[in-house]
């Protein structure tokens, strides 16, 4: 039997071990990309609504697997280092609660086309002439239309400048996914939703703002673009109180520290303002806002990568996982590994989820998905994309960053909009975002909320925080390298930096994921494959092979004249012997 051998094996299928896989793929290395659960993405995926529900029910019944002793598979000088038993996910996913909130006249299994029945309240022929009805949707109707939602497991928009835009554009993986503008940026200020102009355009055309206001902001955003001694002179003190020395008034305080910078009253104002001059950068490369999201969710991205690799040689294995490392003690570092079959595989490098390794988060995040039946901030548009900032609702309650995505975003089916809330863990997922829930949407909870969008079902739960990362201190091999799950981040920066680090360490002498020959250009030879015929035999022979067949051309040019000359003469011969003969028999007569 054949050793099998790879020279890194990679375990989970999240972004940033996507990310690697198809860095080492690119460049030749042979690799093998496995996850221990039946889906692509991990903690990153994106399900449809039943897929969702599916998700649910086996996060809840998970049981851990019993370890097996696979010492009888060492050699000597070798020892192992067991992986976790239980499921990854149930490490970094906790307090999950799902609300299902529907009108109890839409709770019966009414389906698209039937009548009502006769004891429904109907409306007067009056109002309904005079006002749109706005048709209910039942939870049987989101059950049968449930793969047209594509729900995230992690909530992240795209900067338009940002390392994952650039990578994706580099190594051409963003030929297998379509994205879309976020078209809007939103807050909620005093009970209200409000638009935030952030480009010149928008302040411009603000009725928010008097004109003094839009003067200083456009001055303020202008200013920061570089870095100057005055705002040296405020390092380490409160971004807020830097905005507040600018004479900058409420209004606009709170515009440029939740929705621009996105950071806290408490972030140092060297902090704040790279913040705002990376949402200044990033405006206006493809929308007027700084933000894309990809067509289908934010799954789509790791898959992505996933197709990249495989296209050069990766091999992909779902429902598959390693029990445990086998350990040189004289070099520290992973020999082998044994997966769940109980084959012992050789590698020379390996790259594991934090999860794998019983690695505890210091941090969590909360976060919460909506289906609703309609828009926080309706207009002449049903197709917004929209980013949501909402300040502390209260002392002590953390900012909350929404998104809310339309129909033809592909992630949830026309006629409702799919909200994602995140925030950094204070409490459960529910006791932070319920309140804010409650106040912006319309649910059994709230109140005088008539007039806000209804909350059809809802998903609470929390999620490991990614940026708390710490590989040192688990005594790890050396060639043994720890991937974390999501951030709390809008972006993808934490990821992709996570790769890149990876890839480097490996291969430093590499290029991180260079560019993939676009289909047109790969040009099949047998069982070969190359993006362009290069080196001096292919050159020879492409000019050796121009030489002959402009020989032949030439030849058969020669030979087409020669028989059309010769033509001709037969052609004049037979004239003057024609004219000969008749004045042969003038002369005659």
């Amino acid at each position: 039997m054949a050793l099998l051998y790879f020279y890194v094996w990679i375990m989970s299928l999240g972004l940033a071990e996507s990310v690697v896989a198809a860095a080492f793929s690119r460049v030749g290395q042979r690799v093998l990309h496995v996850d221990r659960r039946s889906y692509y993405a991990a903690n990153w995926a994106s399900f449809t609504f039943n897929g969702l529900l599916t998700w649910i029910q086996q996060h809840h019944e998970s049981q851990p697997e019993e370890a097996q002793d696979w010492s009888s598979l060492l050699e000597e000088g070798e020892e192992l280092i067991y992986l976790s038993n239980s499921k990854s996910e149930s490490d970094s996913i906790s307090n999950v609660q799902v609300f299902s909130v529907f009108h109890p006249t839409t709770q019966a299994s009414q389906t698209e086309g039937e009548e009502p029945e006769a004891d429904q309240p109907t409306t007067s022929a009056a109002q309904s002439q005079s006002e749109p009805i706005k048709k209910k949707i039942s939870y049987p109707q989101l059950l049968k239309e449930g793969r047209r939602f594509n729900i995230d497991l992690v909530s992240k928009l795209m900067y338009s400048r940002g390392s994952l835009v650039d990578l994706l554009i580099k190594s051409n993986v963003s030929r297998y996914a379509e994205f879309k503008n976020v078209t809007r940026i939103l807050t909620y200020r005093h009970g209200k939703v409000q638009q935030v102009p952030c480009s010149r355009a928008d302040v411009f055309a603000s009725r928010q703002l008097s004109v003094v206001e839009k003067r200083k902001l456009m001055r303020f955003l202008t200013s920061c673009m570089e870095e100057t001694e005055e705002q040296q002179a405020y390092n380490g003190r409160p971004y807020l109180e830097f905005l507040c020395d600018q004479q900058l008034g409420d209004n606009l305080q709170d515009f440029l520290l939740h929705s621009i910078a996105m950071v806290t009253e408490d972030t140092p104002t060297e902090e704040g303002l790279t913040s705002t001059r990376h949402f200044l950068r990033c405006l206006g490369r493809y929308g007027n806002t700084p933000f894309l999201f990809p067509v289908y969710g934010l799954g789509e991205i790791p898959q992505c990568f996933c197709r990249m690799c495989a296209v050069f040689g990766g091999i992909y294995c779902l429902r598959h996982s390693v029990n445990c490392l086998v350990m040189d003690k004289e070099t520290n570092r992973c020999k082998a590994v044994i997966d769940s079959r109980g084959q012992r595989i050789s590698c020379s490098h390996f790259v594991v989820e934090e999860g794998y390794f019983f690695a505890t988060c210091s941090r969590s995040l909360s976060r919460a998905v909506l289906i609703t039946d309609g828009s926080i901030l309706p207009s002449d548009s049903d197709q917004q994309v929209s980013m949501v900032t909402v300040p502390p609702i209260a002392a002590g309650c953390p900012a909350v960053k929404m998104v809310e995505l339309c129909s033809s975003t592909m992630t949830c089916m026309p006629g409702t909009y799919l909200v994602h809330l995140t925030c950094q863990s204070v409490g459960s997922a529910y006791e932070d975002l319920s309140p804010v829930v409650t106040r912006m949407f319309h649910t059994p909870e709230s109140h005088d909320q008539e007039n806000c969008p209804s909350v059809l079902w809802c998903l609470y739960f929390n999620m490991a925080d990614g940026s708390g990362l710490e590989a040192e201190g688990h005594n790890l091999p050396s060639n043994v390298y720890m991937c974390s799950g999501p951030d709390g981040g809008l972006g993808h920066e934490h990821a992709i930096k996570q790769a890149e680090s990876i890839f480097q360490k490996i291969l430093p002498e590499e290029d991180f994921c260079p560019p993939a020959p676009n289909p047109e250009d790969i040009i099949y030879d047998g069982d070969n494959t190359s993006s362009a015929m290069g080196g001096e035999e292919e050159e020879k022979e492409e000019t050796e092979d121009k030489q002959e067949k402009e020989e032949k051309e030439d030849k058969q040019e020669e030979k087409e004249e020669t028989e059309d000359k010769q033509e001709e003469e037969e052609k004049d011969g037979a004239g003057e012997m024609e004219k000969e003969e008749e004045q042969t028999l003038q002369t005659e007569e």
